[in-house]
């Protein structure tokens, strides 16, 4: 009897101790889930990034309007010179003088300043400067020059001397040399005593505005 009694609560522990374990367990999970349902979700917040657009403006130009001169005498006078075109501010004004059918010179002006491309039988010199060699046949020795280029491609130096107020242009030869007249005429440039740096830069762009037709 005394060993039924034993084997009794014996068995008894056992299931009260799996009653008790489970019953931990199920406890434990209740307080978790319940604890699961009050954690605060961290809020997601949206950050918008507002670009904008900077239009970078083009840069504002002034247009200068030119006037497109076409002057020189055709082969038929029996010259070699060419006829050409060759554009102009709109304060600039243009005229022809003819003294014969074999001469034409055309005369571009502003307010004292003046641009003159002659065309007759007359003769040609060599334009020297300073480091060139003494040439025996005639000649034109300028101190200074500067180089410009026309539209067709042909070398110019509107040449004279330093702080002086007139001009001549020469053109590059086949052979290296500069020469006048060049093939639009013999050019001259006139200028008033107070000239000022940026009325010979308009001058310089209309000579090399010059183009054979």
């Amino acid at each position: 009897m005394q060993n039924k009694m034993e084997k009794f609560f014996s068995i008894f522990g056992k299931v009260m101790f799996v009653i008790v374990i489970l019953g931990s367990l199920t406890y434990g999970g209740y307080c978790f889930g319940k604890q699961a349902k009050n954690i605060t979700k961290p809020e997601v917040v949206n950050t918008i990034t507002e670009v904008t657009e900077t239009t970078i403006p083009e840069p504002i130009s002034s247009p200068v309007n030119l006037t497109t001169i076409v002057a020189g005498l055709p082969k038929s006078a029996g010259l070699s010179f060419d006829q050409f075109s060759i554009q102009i501010p709109s304060d600039w004004t243009s005229k022809k003088e003819s003294q014969t059918a074999m001469d034409e010179k055309l005369i571009l002006t502003n307010d004292g300043y003046e641009i003159a491309i002659f065309q007759a039988a007359t003769g040609g010199a060599l334009c020297l400067y300073p480091g060139d060699a003494e040439f025996e046949g005639p000649s034109s020795k300028y101190q200074i020059f500067t180089a410009l280029t026309t539209k067709d491609g042909r070398a110019l130096r509107r040449s004279g001397d330093s702080n002086g107020t007139a001009f001549t242009v020469c053109q590059k030869g086949a052979d290296g040399s500069y020469q006048q007249p060049t093939n639009y005429g013999h050019i001259s440039v006139k200028l008033s005593a107070n000239h000022t740096s940026e009325i010979l830069i308009e001058i310089d762009s209309i000579i090399s505005s010059l183009k054979r037709i």
